[in-house]
């Protein structure tokens, strides 16, 4: 699909993915585009599902959430219920910011955000624990923030 954009398209992108928050306008003359021209292509950006949403970035540490989580999970049972009903608690849960089914020994790459050691527990032995398909929790805990960007890597495309 990214190879069926333009170049300005993908300006468009980068900007917007850098702040959501510009006008139109201000877009517009980021990319070099006059007004109705940017808004149009934005909307077809839309349109075909590449901007799904606009959102907030909020500062973790700034609201107390200092603990950074990932947890490796393997399930008991791989029946097709046993998954559905992992993943549909699993979204529930608001300190999981991320989940992913993955290759391996384990099965599940869980991101966990919380206030501190104490709440991760709490979270690990009221929530991901009791549930009966899971067998195994592997937890890394995160020191440094190197990077982090919710930005894709539009350049990569041709």
């Amino acid at each position: 699909m990214l190879n069926d954009l333009s170049d300005i398209d993908k300006k468009i992108l980068t900007v917007l993915q850098e702040n959501s928050d510009l006008t139109n306008n201000e877009l517009a003359d980021m990319v070099g585009l006059s007004t109705a021209p940017c808004w149009r292509r934005v909307k077809r950006l839309e349109d075909m599902g590449l901007i799904t949403k606009r959102v907030s970035l909020l500062d973790p540490k700034m609201l107390g959430l200092n603990i950074v989580v990932f947890a490796s999970v393997k399930l008991s049972s791989h029946t097709e219920e046993a998954l559905e009903h992992f993943e549909k608690a699993i979204r529930i849960y608001p300190e999981v910011t991320e989940c992913y089914t993955i290759s391996g020994s384990m099965d599940y790459m869980v991101r966990i955000i919380t206030m501190d050691m104490q709440a991760y527990e709490k979270f690990l032995r009221q929530k991901l624990l009791k549930m009966d398909m899971v067998n195994e929790v592997h937890s890394r805990f995160a020191v440094t923030n190197v990077k982090y960007t919710t930005a894709l890597p539009l350049e990569l495309s041709t």
